[in-house]
């Protein structure tokens, strides 16, 4: 409650309907009522004056010489008017604001006279004069009262008017606080705590919570509070099904109740988190692209008016910052553990030409150099034997150059690039079939699909990891490769005929074998709306494995492809 009890400013010699217009300067809603009010009680020649505005908080104001008697008769008659203003809309026309009420009070030996106030025919607040029982306007004088009333209740409005405006500019600079705390961190924890600090004090409430849903345990977690003086349990843990934040999260709507021991959602047990009786609540749920993801919650408006759909708009404005807060944070984990995931693929392909180039180029080029020291012992020792070990020279050296072109094929097939994923297949197969001891084998349909160029590179990067697992694993006599396309779909499968493996045991223990290629795959295709399924056998005659691509071939699906793939 805004309160100013004061002596009285010096007499004004202009008019009261001059004076009054001059306070409209005013930019604070206190000092603008305190002036007013003074202008009429001198005007009016009162011993006392009081002023009561229905703002939030409410606006109080006296003036004069006021006892202990006649102080509670002005708050008796002021909580009247405030009870009757909250119990719902107070309209009044015609001559009834030209009305006021006499009434001599008891014991002080003075009368007051009691007006309502009204702002656009509403009532909004009580004026109240206090004169000596001996001095009290009649007849003209009271009608020139009367009139300095209605002047005073004509200025009225601009307490209200003033009073919005200022709570709004406080709401905007606290919302504006709240988004640079937003765009200045990507820390979700000190985001969160600022937008409960605000959410506590744009409503005026004694505490706020942030609850976020766990899905696989239907449960809401107290992930966040702003609360004085009270230790909360860490991740306090309550039902979805039970409370009034859990009704809330449930049913994706909003919640305002100013009497909640009575209402039948309230739980004792889960509602009074913050340890502290509960007697007035505004609930609402945190929603990203429609889905209930957490709920915001304050508790005990401080004011005994309770909350009231002001409340409830600014807390769903509130509720959708703490959305786009979560939701940031969420795009930029997934875009740090894109780029680990990115990194840790450079890795593996780095560590995979390592392999490839130790394995099978650099032990070419070893046994050439062993060659050429022999041939060169040769020429001297056994001539007629040179022209031999020449040719084995020779087909190495061939088979160290597929490899290392097979290398750099793998590593970046241009042709792919250029002529699309059919051509970038048939030079693969081509490759493998001149450094591979397996047969490779390549059947597409009639009419070869089409596939964008980064849904193209992820196909091919998925059929090769399928083509080297079978090469390190499988042992295979015939690799297949097979291209078709159905309602939409691209379908390629790559199936051997090798020794096969346990699918089930091997995807669940990934953590231990510390192999991502079938992870790698399914990741992959997930980048261009596809999907992965590997069937594998282990007992002959139908041992092999088979990894089977569905790949959509709708412009939206391609399009999908450019998500995280370079």
């Amino acid at each position: 409650m805004s309160g100013v009890t004061d002596g009285l400013p010096a007499a004004e010699a202009h008019p009261l309907s001059a004076s009054l217009v001059e306070l409209q300067e005013h930019r604070e809603p206190v000092s603008l009522a305190r002036e007013a009010l003074g202008l009429v009680h001198l005007d009016c020649e009162a011993t006392a004056s009081s002023l009561f505005y229905a703002l939030r908080p409410s606006l109080r104001v006296r003036l004069g010489t006021c006892s202990g008697v006649l102080n509670a008769y002005l708050d008796r008659w002021e909580s009247s008017v405030e009870q009757r203003i909250a119990a719902g809309p107070w309209r009044m026309s015609g001559q009834d604001r030209l009305q006021a009420a006499w009434e001599a009070i008891e014991d002080t030996g003075q009368t007051a006279m009691c007006s309502l106030l009204l702002d656009s025919q509403q009532v909004a607040g009580a004026l109240c004069l206090v004169f000596p029982s001996q001095c009290v306007p009649t007849g003209d004088a009271r009608e020139r009262l009367s009139r300095r009333v209605r002047e005073f209740g004509s200025t009225v409005s601009l307490f209200g008017e003033l009073a919005l405006t200022k709570q709004r500019l406080g709401q905007l600079s606290l919302f504006y606080q709240m988004a640079q705390v937003m765009a200045s961190t990507f820390e979700l924890d000190k985001t969160l705590d600022h937008t409960l600090e605000m959410a506590t004090a744009i409503l005026d409430a004694s505490a706020s919570a942030l609850m976020m849903i766990d899905e696989t345990r239907g449960e809401l977690v107290l992930a966040h509070a702003h609360v004085d003086a009270v230790d909360l349990p860490h991740e306090q843990r309550t039902p979805l099904s039970e409370g009034m934040a859990g009704w809330v999260a449930s049913h994706g709507e909003p919640l305002v109740v100013n009497d909640v021991p009575g209402d039948p959602c309230f739980d004792s047990a889960v509602d009074a988190w913050a340890g502290v009786p509960i007697r007035s609540m505004v609930c609402v749920p945190i929603q990203i692209r429609g889905k209930t993801i957490g709920v915001l919650q304050a508790t005990n408006k401080r004011s005994q008016s309770g909350f009231d759909s002001e409340d409830l708009s600014l807390m769903v404005t509130t509720a959708n910052q703490a959305a786009i807060a979560i939701e940031n944070n969420l795009l930029y984990q997934s875009l740090r553990d894109e780029q680990e995931r990115i990194i840790q693929a450079q890795e593996n392909v780095r560590r995979q030409v390592a392999r490839n180039l130790h394995d099978g180029t650099v032990q070419f080029l070893s046994a050439i150099a062993m060659g050429l020291d022999h041939l060169e012992q040769l020429m001297e020792l056994k001539p007629e034997a040179a022209k031999s070990e020449l040719q084995v020279l020779r087909d190495l050296t061939r088979q160290a150059t597929r490899q290392a072109r097979l290398a750099l094929f793998e590593l970046r097939p241009l042709i792919l690039e250029t002529q699309g994923l059919l051509p970038a297949l048939e030079a693969y197969v081509q490759q493998l079939q001149d450094s591979e001891e397996f047969a490779v084998h390549l059947q597409v349909e009639e009419c070869p699909p089409q596939v964008s160029g980064s849904a193209a590179a992820t196909v091919f990067a998925i059929v090769q990891e399928a083509v080297n697992n079978a090469k390190k694993h499988a042992s295979p006599q015939d690799v297949w490769l097979r291209l078709s396309q159905k309602d939409g779909w691209l379908d390629v499968i790559v199936e051997d005929n090798g020794k096969g493996f346990d699918f089930q045991a091997v995807e669940q223990d990934y953590d231990r074998r510390r192999s991502i290629g079938l992870l790698s795959m399914k990741e992959r295709a997930d980048l261009i709306d596809g999907r992965v399924e590997i069937q594998s056998s282990t007992t002959p005659p139908e041992a092999g494995t088979r990894v089977i691509l569905h790949v959509p071939l709708s412009a939206e699906g391609n399009q999908a492809t450019t998500k995280g793939i370079t």
